[in-house]
């Protein structure tokens, strides 16, 4: 086009470029109509748009399909939204048999992204959890600031030495990475309860968690706070729901109240935090503790630093399922 412009013929530019007269002339007549935007170089062949199998409307419709619903509800049976189970309801809804390849390759084109679920008991009540979250806990939090009290979340936990393997690791192809062990069922169980305000309790213990000891580590929680009432949050551990514990907490009504979770619902628990922090650190300890008493004071020597960094324990908070309590 600067060639002819410039006054040298069609001719003359289709045997300078090694072209025909014809495609010069295609190219002068996009010009006239569009400027140097129409002769710009384009890509050949069809766009990706009208490659697609599934129409814009399909599409929007399965996207939304997916985000609103779990399979069951659609009566795909799945417990996640996997690549065949998206191929099974595009077969059922647009008609259209896909592979697996070409299902992750819109799952991707629309945003999604495989993830590592995080689980939910099918018993939780979806219509106790919210009564919680909009009613029962804000009345809790209410109380406690009017009666200056403070607000602890309460957990129990058991480390085992056979699980603190490291969840993958490289080895050559083909050969399989091998994690040496114990093979003796050693564990250490604790307890533990927490505040937003970075607080943080402990005991450790051996055996089964008993009235005793719920009961032994409530005592220690009051006398830490001689001024102050706790209303202390824990599940519905059939220990918590004890006779001599309820009969304990009673005699000790203006110093203590026990206030529990909703049923099958640990995401909302604070404490499950410190219980994954604990775990993914004793996971990466080197030189990992090889008996119970090396065990325990790793346990003892970890929740001992982050009482010391309470920055770290209001950070647990900060969840999204459990920043209602922040």
């Amino acid at each position: 086009m600067k060639l002819l412009l410039d006054g040298v013929t069609q001719r003359e530019v289709a045997e300078l470029l090694g072209v025909g007269e014809r495609q010069v002339r295609r190219w002068q007549k996009r010009y006239r109509r569009g400027g140097w935007e129409a002769v710009a170089k384009r890509k050949r062949g069809r766009d990706a748009e009208s490659q697609m199998v599934l129409s814009a409307a399909q599409q929007s419709g399965l996207v939304q399909a997916i985000k609103s619903c779990h399979p069951d509800q659609l009566r795909i049976p799945a417990l996640l939204w996997t690549r065949s189970a998206v191929g099974e309801l595009i077969e059922r809804e647009c008609g259209v048999r896909l592979d697996l390849t070409t299902v992750g390759r819109y799952l991707r084109r629309w945003g999604f992204t495989l993830k590592r679920p995080v689980k939910r008991a099918l018993e939780a009540d979806p219509v106790v959890v919210e009564a919680w979250l909009a009613d029962v806990y804000p009345q809790i939090k209410a109380r406690a600031a009017r009666e200056r009290g403070l607000v602890l979340w309460q957990d129990e936990s058991g480390v085992r030495l056979h699980q603190l393997v490291p969840q993958a690791g490289y080895a050559p192809r083909g050969v399989r990475a091998v994690a040496r062990t114990s093979g003796k069922r050693i564990g250490v169980n604790m307890i533990s309860a927490l505040s937003n305000g970075g607080q943080l309790h402990f005991s450790l213990f051996e055996g089964k968690f008993t009235a005793k000891v719920f009961i032994e580590f409530l005592d220690r929680l009051i006398r830490s706070y001689p001024d102050r009432k706790v209303f202390l949050i824990c599940d519905n551990h059939s220990t918590h729901h004890a006779k001599v514990v309820k009969k304990w907490v009673a005699e000790r009504a203006e110093r203590i109240e026990l206030h529990f979770l909703p049923s099958y619902s640990p995401e909302l628990n604070p404490d499950e935090y410190l219980n994954q922090d604990l775990k993914r650190h004793m996971r990466q300890l080197h030189p990992r503790p090889i008996d119970k008493p090396g065990l325990k004071a790793a346990i003892r020597s970890f929740l001992h630093r982050r009482q010391r960094q309470p920055h770290i324990v209001r950070g647990y908070f900060r969840a999204p399922e459990v920043v209602y309590a922040a």
